[in-house]
């Protein structure tokens, strides 16, 4: 079972944790420019790795900003790859009312019903692969930190045996990554101090994400039980 506890406070024993805090909170600040999206995800990458590692503290600096980019365009573009499903049924779903569109009379009304009821089939698909996704969404970046490979991702088949058997720690760390979430939200609602601890909070999401990701992979590796099994010196 994940360590909660210690995926939610290990930050604030890093000595330098409001600097690293204030560099993520500002990449989040201007991820409109799209750029900052993959260092976020990079660094992400790199908790995952320094937890597998087993690091003292596991939150690194933000100073390696070239590996940073490479994992992060990686691991988005493997995000991308394995979604596709859910963007060609939206498309799809879409393209059901353009007949009721340029039709008019009877004929209008009946497309529009079809078109209707094709379009609620095809959201509650898109809705299904939607929570297939989170699910496999862990996997993928455990799998990631784990090869350090692009084409490790599409080796679907263990990226599967990834979340299976792991999916009540997966499980777990939605949750907990949900429950921060909406606390961010209420708390964003307030003016100003709400919004800069949203701001804050936000790319605290992504340490803690990335240390409760990172406890999978160690059981994924057995190096959680190796550490557990070393003799006391």
């Amino acid at each position: 079972m994940v360590d909660i506890n210690t995926a939610i406070t290990y930050v604030f024993k890093d000595e330098r944790w409001i600097v690293k805090t204030l560099i993520g909170a500002g990449l989040l600040l201007i991820r409109f420019l799209i750029i900052p999206i993959f260092f976020i995800n990079g660094y992400l990458v790199q908790i995952v790795r320094n937890v597998m590692g087993g690091e003292a503290e596991p939150l690194p600096e933000w100073d390696n900003w070239g590996d940073m980019f490479k994992d992060g365009l990686n691991l988005i573009i493997a995000e991308l790859v394995d979604t596709l499903p859910i963007w060609l049924l939206m498309c799809c779903g879409s393209i059901f009312f353009l007949p009721a569109a340029v039709t008019e009379g009877d004929i209008s009304e009946i497309m529009a019903a079809v078109g209707g009821v094709s379009f609620i089939l095809m959201m509650c698909l898109v809705l299904f692969f939607a929570i297939v996704y989170a699910l496999i969404g862990p996997a993928l970046t455990i799998q990631y930190a784990r090869k350090d490979s692009l084409s490790a991702c599409f080796q679907f088949s263990d990226v599967i045996a990834i979340a299976r058997e792991n999916i009540g720690d997966i499980l777990v760390a939605l949750l907990v990554i949900v429950g921060i979430g909406l606390v961010l939200g209420l708390i964003g609602v307030v003016p100003i101090v709400g919004w800069i601890i949203s701001l804050a909070g936000g790319i605290y999401v992504t340490f803690v994400s990335g240390h409760l990701f990172g406890q999978i992979g160690q059981n994924v590796d057995g190096t959680k039980e190796k550490t557990l099994d070393q003799p006391a010196v």
